[in-house]
């Protein structure tokens, strides 16, 4: 069974993880580089679904 996960960014980019640190750690870099906003593991998590 796999952990992988993925978050689909309001704008339309999607990122994906082999689990919740990496797409946690993808969000953050795509809102900080991308949106210019900070994302909390929290609010990225409540964004993540299984891949």
């Amino acid at each position: 069974m796999s952990d992988a996960k993925v978050i689909q960014c309001p704008c339309g980019y999607t990122l994906y993880g082999a689990g919740d640190t990496e797409v946690v750690r993808a969000a953050q870099e795509h809102a900080r580089t991308i949106h210019d906003q900070e994302l909390s593991s929290e609010q990225a998590l409540s964004m993540a679904r299984p891949a």
